[in-house]
């Protein structure tokens, strides 16, 4: 069944040419927070302006902090480099900026369209450019908050020894050391050893300052891996062809001999989409090749020639699905956020709910005084599921579209949003196929009875 290329829903008719909100601009940091500061202790020092660090901001402030705050990040600007899609399960700070939000969803296994309806739990995406304007302009409302660009971050130092520099933190960075009473950790860490980092990995800004390749290498060897490398363009076509009622999720059907591979795709308007090849599989390609292969399914899914429309902006990334037990707190005055602090959800890759929720525990601990209370393990479904996509990938999309077709919606959402029940695990498990799944999680499980990880 081929899904139409524009909705006839009166709404997405009436749409006609709305304005194009372009992508791709740099966003502009207010001067207050480029000021240099001559504090000498801060009490945080938040390594990482991404997502994580703005965002731990933004929550620390809002929740009455009013000591001095250093950011430290090797950007040099805010580029519109990201899209984070997310659920609407719980309120964010940020879920009204986005750009886009579905009450329907679609999966295809190859030839087969499943959509989902879900009107009480939509689909949201958000714009980096447009998280990074409300997040930096809500900041430099504070006063004491430093945002530091173009530093290198190298060694952090937690002093446990009784002496002059006891109970802080020692951070050396390109322009000195740095010192705070507490340390957020949000700068990810360098998920591909560094002789195999293609240009179209990830972008120099989510490199930069990273200093955990060790961390990465660590959970390769001991866990499961999938990673989910990805490009992206923003398309503006010079007519009407997307559906702005619809996200496609995973498109399966496009060629699979350079491994596990679909096709995402998020409409901001009938003119305006987002389209991502995506492969969960370590592919050596190039930007080029994933442009190439994004041209050809415009131009078979919806007519769009090389000429019919015009890219205003573009993101990649390497994301690592993997059920490796993140370290969140290696020493008392250090925190680890976002992805090296195991926010991304083992099975799916989305990462934004975990930030936001981790946030809201750093605030607990940091201004409230309350324990972090450790991150329970993986749970066991998660890290069938991981070893599953790894070891059977040939079986992943007949697999994808029996869960959206099977599993009741909030169960189905429960579970991508890490909010499930034993009950809702039950309900995903009789849905899957049996036997494949029984020996993933005989495997599974016999490396967890021996008590380490799996490969």
């Amino acid at each position: 069944m081929r899904m139409p290329a524009l909705s006839s829903s009166p709404a997405a008719l009436a749409a006609g040419r709305a304005p194009v909100r372009d992508r791709g601009r740099i966003t502009p940091v207010p001067e207050s927070l480029l000021k240099r500061s001559d504090v000498a202790v801060y009490d945080v020092a938040i390594l990482g302006a991404g997502c994580a660090g703005l965002s731990v901001c933004c929550a620390l402030l809002e929740a009455g902090m009013t000591g001095p705050i250093v950011m430290l990040d090797g950007r040099e600007e805010f580029a519109d480099d990201r899209t984070w899609c997310f659920w609407d399960v719980e309120p964010t700070p940020f879920s009204h900026l986005a750009r886009a939000s579905f009450d329907t969803w679609s999966v295809r296994d190859g030839t087969e369209w499943i959509t989902v309806n879900a009107p009480e739990t939509p689909y949201l995406c958000l714009a980096a450019m447009d998280f990074y304007s409300h997040a930096l302009t809500s900041i430099a409302a504070h006063p004491g908050v430093e945002l530091r660009l173009g530093v290198t971050v190298g060694e952090v130092v937690d002093h446990p020894v009784p002496d002059e520099l006891y109970g802080l933190v020692s951070v050396s960075t390109t322009e000195g050391s740095v010192r705070a009473r507490q340390v957020i950790d949000c700068r990810g860490f360098s998920a591909l050893p560094d002789s195999a980092l293609p240009d179209s990995a990830l972008p120099d800004s989510a490199l930069a300052g990273s200093a955990h390749s060790a961390e990465a290498d660590h959970a390769r060897e001991s866990s499961t891996w999938v990673p989910q490398q990805f490009v992206g363009l923003h398309v503006v076509a010079d007519r009407p062809v997307f559906d702005v009622t619809d996200c496609r999720l995973m498109d399966f059907g496009v060629d699979q001999s350079g491994g596990l591979r679909f096709v995402y795709v998020v409409p901001t308007s009938p003119f305006e989409a987002l389209v991502e090849d995506v492969y969960l599989d370590e592919t050596s390609s190039d930007q080029a090749d994933y442009v190439a292969r994004i041209e050809g399914y415009l131009l078979s899914e919806f007519g769009l020639a090389s000429d019919d429309f015009r890219v205003v902006g573009d993101e990649r990334g390497y994301i690592p699905m993997t059920d490796h037990a993140f370290v969140r707190h290696p020493s008392a005055h250090v925190t680890r956020l976002g992805m090296l602090g195991g926010a991304t959800r083992p099975s799916t890759g989305y990462t934004f709910l975990g930030i936001q929720r981790s946030c809201r525990r750093v605030v607990q601990s940091i201004v409230d005084g309350v324990a972090d209370v450790a991150e329970p393990p993986c749970s066991l479904l998660d890290s069938i599921f991981l070893r599953f996509l790894s070891d059977r990938p040939e079986l992943a999309p007949r697999v994808f579209r029996l869960m959206f077709e099977r599993v009741e919606t909030g169960a189905l959402v429960r579970f991508l949003t890490e909010r499930s029940s034993t009950v809702d695990h039950l309900a995903l498990i009789l849905a899957l196929p049996k036997l494949p799944f029984l020996a993933t999680a005989w495997t599974v499980m016999r490396h967890r009875l021996r008590g380490r990880r799996t490969r």
